[in-house]
Order: C-alpha cells, then structure tokens, then sequence
C-alpha cells in the first residue's frame, strides 16, 4: 500500500487563509521580530564597538532584510483589495523566518545569520567563517564570489565559534510524507502477507535527505580550526513518533551523521533579555587575560606624533604618513588602544622593545623620541602618575587616557627562551615551524604570548592573518591551544623627521638599559660618531 493511498495526495494539513481578524495578528508578531532582530543589532554594535573588523556587526543583515521584506509584504497585503492577498499572508514566510530566529536565540557564540557558504566542487577544504584565534573572527573563504552565486546554500544560523551549522527547514510531517510518496516509496505497514519481510528502503531521492546529504557534503568542504562544521537540521514543524515513515527519514539523516533536531524536542524560546544577547554573542574581549602583551606595531602608535597631535602633511610626507594622517583625523587610535590597555599589566618583549627604539632613534621627532622613553624606559625617581601625566602632555588625547593605565610597559627577561616554551606548552614542535615563518620582532611577540597564556596586543593584521592561515594547517593543534591575540584594523607610523634634516632630537636609553644597553643606543651613537669622524 502506497503512501499516497494511506495519506491522501495534498498536504491538507497546511493552515487555511487566516481570516482578517488574524491578519493584524500576524503583522504584531512580524513587528515583534523585527524589534528583536533591531535590539541584537543594537547588541552587536555595542560589543564590537572598536573592534578591527566591519563584519561582525553586520553579521545580521542579510536575515534583518528577509524580516523587514516580509513585514512591507504584509503590511501592504493587508490594505490590499487584491483578492488574493489572504492566501499570500497564509503563505507568508514568517513561521521560517521566526523558527531561524529562535534557533539563534537558543545558541551560543554565534558568527553568522542567513550566511552563502560556497556549495562547491572542492579541490581541498576551505576556511570557513568563525573564530581560529581566541575571539578573533574570521570570514574564512566560503563566502562566494559574485560570479559563483550559483554555487552556494545559505546557512540559517553559524554558531558555537563556527563549528555548528543549522539549516532550518519548515516542511511538515504530511509535506514529507507526500514527497516520499512522489518517489514511490512504499510503507513498512502494509497489509500484504509478506510485509513482514525486511525490504529496503532507498531514501536518496526525497528533498529532505537530498538537502541533509548537500549540508553534509559542503560542511566537509570546509574547515574551521581543522575540524570540520557539525551540520544540524532543525525541523520545528515535523514531529517524532506519529509516522513510522517519518521517523525512518529522519533517522536516514542521522545516519548520514547531520544531527536533526524536531519540533517535540526543541527548546522553548526565551524572550530576549541583555543575559541572552551575550550568551549569543558575548564580547570579545570576555577572555582578554589581565597581563597584555604589546607588539611593536601598538608601540609604534602609542609613541606617533600622528596619534597624539593634529598633524598638517608636508610635502616630503609619503603616501602613507598622509593617508593614516586622514585615517587619523575621523578615527582616532589612541582613545581605542588607551581603552583596551587600562587596568591591564603590560609587558613586551625585548625585541619588541628594541625594534621601536632603533625606529625612534633613526628617524623619531623630539615627542617620538620622549614617548617611547615614558613608554619602557624604567625610573625609579617618577612614579606613576607622574609619567602619565608626562604622557599626557604630550596628546591631544589626554582625557582618554585612564588613570589606571600601567607605565612603563615592562620589558620580559632577555634570557627567557621564548621558543623553547611553545614548544614545552603546545607540546608540537611543528607549531615552531609555523611561527618560523613570521619575520621579527612579531615572531618573538607572538611565540612570547603564547607560550605565557597572554593575550597579545597588535596592529599587524597581516601577520595575525597568516599565523591563522598557518595554524590551520596543523591538524594536532587542538581546539583549546589556539593563541589569544586582539588586533586593532590599522596601525599608525612615526612621522620622524625630514631625511637629511639637521633637527636635533633628545634621543634616550628606551627600556631597561642600566645594567647593558639593549635598545641599541650605545650603538647607534657610536655609528654616528664614526661617520663624524669620517
């Protein structure tokens, strides 16, 4: 006996055309999710305020548009004449898109709403979108292209870091049980004497499984922290145990190892409050450790007369010394980074230190050359406070900079073996080759957090970029071992001083120099007294 005998051949248990008493039923609960979605937008904003990159609080558009499109059709259906405007708001879209919503409200971490990820061929795994390095997002390279919008399946709901993909679909137990009859699929229950009999049952041509087996084949397309997205189908509509046909579908799609999740299981959705906005994406900063450490690109912008004073372009400037005074004067740096480091000890490492004091010494102004020695120079004759306020002179920033902000920023012992710690805490010495690859001072800077649990402070977003690349090529490295780095989107350099200028700058000892010069001013002084004597 067929399906369709059994069952009948429509889908009779799709909702009737709602009478006009409901429709402004239906538009209340279409503006109530939109507020929702407005108020995790708000959320977003919020928590990403400063963060280097645009997209995560953009992270909701797409599924926002979907909403607001549906709210207009409705809105615009219900002062209709048109006779057919009650069977397009029985139609309407809005049951998916609250039944996407509540599974975003029901998960943690999350990366990305209503997201394309690229359907393939493969010829190797890609990235996918989330979080490699602690707390740092990632797009990843699933996003297609604009010429392969072709090739491409959107993903409802992107959480946990980016290992969990959900896909929501709203089919209903009698549209699956018709779909299985379209494919001649016959019942277990059927009446005949042999229906005892075990036959196999082919499933593969069902939309369903053919969307679960898809899922599954793009997941294992991608990597994100070299393990592959967990794929879960939820089907808020369908319920277990009231057809043996249904219940054999789905568990066809678990065996494909997609995890389905049905209407009788799914969590209650809880109205939105601020506790559940920062389950479902909590600040990225939530983990940053209370020791920092700075790299040379944050000292560089820290001591930049481009970041504390309004700097009129000279005509010897370069490119760059212009384009980050523009930067500059509508996106301030050093209100970010003052923001971010107070309340936090500070440290960097010795080559951290030297690098910034070769720079400043090279070509640094007299107020370059006086930050970066307030910054990591030690003197036990200035507290403080007094050294902040020192600092503070020097900006035009200083009601930005806490009070709580530790100087100077302490130089790590030059003896620690910095490599050899990695190597003892991540226990894999082919992360070492992975670092190797990064050019110093930032090797040194990144092996040195690392090893100590420390998050690093940066604004070489190149660097942080392949050391994610990478890492991604290490399948022993563990979920739980990745690095902690937070990255500011731009960097600021010294403005330094006109080549071949005969400008006197005061130019002292930067970082911890009273037993042996290790910022190589010593050095510096003697090669430009040989060059005199020349």
């Amino acid at each position: 006996m067929t399906i369709i005998a059994q069952y009948g051949e429509s889908d009779s248990s799709e909702p009737a055309p709602p009478v006009e008493s409901d429709h402004g039923d239906v538009l209340c609960r279409a503006k109530e999710l939109q507020a929702e979605v407005e108020q995790f937008a708000a959320h977003l904003c919020n928590v990403y305020r400063g963060y280097f990159q645009e997209f995560p609080q953009n992270m909701h558009i797409s599924f926002y548009h979907d909403v607001l499109s549906e709210v207009q059709n409705l809105e615009n259906d219900i002062n209709s004449e048109d006779p057919f405007s009650a069977h397009r708001i029985s139609s309407s879209n809005l049951p998916y898109l609250h039944a996407v919503w509540s599974t975003a409200k029901s998960s943690k971490n999350i990366v990305k709403l209503r997201h394309p990820v690229f359907s393939g061929p493969f010829k190797r795994r890609i990235l996918a979108p989330g979080i490699r390095i602690k707390d740092i997002l990632s797009q990843g390279g699933s996003e297609p292209k604009r010429n392969q919008n072709g090739r491409s399946t959107r993903i409802d709901v992107i959480c946990d870091g980016g290992l969990l993909w959900y896909k929501v679909s709203t089919i209903t137990n009698r549209r699956l049980l018709f779909d299985m009859a379209k494919e001649s699929i016959y019942c277990g229950d059927s009446d005949d004497s042999d229906s005892s009999s075990d036959t196999s049952q082919d499933f593969s041509d069902v939309p369903l499984v053919k969307m679960a087996r898809t899922l599954k084949t793009i997941a294992q397309g991608h990597q994100i922290r070299n393990t592959t997205p967990t794929i879960c189908l939820v089907l808020p509509r369908i319920q277990e145990g009231e057809y043996v046909e249904v219940d054999k579908i789905v568990k066809f799609c678990r065996d494909m190892d997609v995890n389905v999740s049905c209407g009788d299981k799914l969590p209650v959705s809880l109205p939105l409050s601020d506790d559940l906005l920062h389950e479902m994406v909590p600040s990225p900063k939530r983990n940053i450790t209370s020791e920092l450490n700075i790299d040379t690109s944050v000292l560089v912008a820290l001591t930049s007369d481009i970041s504390h004073l309004r700097v009129t372009p000279q005509s010897w400037f370069g490119q760059s010394q212009k384009d980050h005074i523009d930067l500059e004067a509508h996106d301030p740096l050093t209100p970010q980074l003052c923001s971010l480091l107070g309340n936090h000890q500070l440290v960097c490492t010795k080559e951290a230190a030297a690098s910034l004091a070769r720079i400043v010494h090279t070509m640094g102004t007299v107020t370059e050359n006086a930050r970066a020695h307030l910054l990591l120079t030690p003197d036990d004759t200035k507290t403080r406070e007094q050294r902040l306020e020192e600092f503070r002179a020097l900006s035009i920033h200083a009601s930005s900079m806490p009070s709580c902000l530790q100087l100077p920023i302490r130089v790590l012992d030059s003896d620690t073996n910095l490599d050899q710690d990695v190597y003892q805490i991540q226990s894999d010495a082919l992360i070492q080759e992975k670092l190797n690859s990064l050019a110093q001072p930032g090797r040194s800077v990144f092996s040195s957090g690392w090893a100590k649990g420390l998050t690093t402070i940066t604004c070489n977003v190149l660097a942080v970029k392949q050391l994610e690349k990478n890492l991604e090529e290490l399948p022993s490295l563990d979920i739980s071992q990745w690095p902690s780095i937070w990255a500011f989107s731009s960097s600021r350099p010294l403005v330094g001083v006109r080549k071949g200028s005969s400008e006197q700058r005061i130019r002292k000892h930067i970082g911890d120099c009273r037993a042996t010069c290790i910022c190589g001013l010593d050095e510096f002084k003697k090669g430009q007294v040989s060059q005199l004597a020349c």
